[in-house]
């Protein structure tokens, strides 16, 4: 299986509803309306 970027998996999860709720150093915290789950995507530059 190919290895994606954190950039490119925020992407993705985006296109799939979710949003952006803030920024917690290098982690995007991301909701989804009508859900109590947060989703931690880890943005470090280009490393796979």
């Amino acid at each position: 299986m190919k290895s994606i970027t954190g950039r490119e998996f925020a992407r993705l999860v985006e296109r799939r509803g979710w949003s952006l709720l803030r920024v917690s150093g290098s982690h995007h915290i991301c909701s989804k309306s009508g859900s109590v789950v947060r989703l931690s995507v880890p943005i470090h530059g280009d490393k796979h």
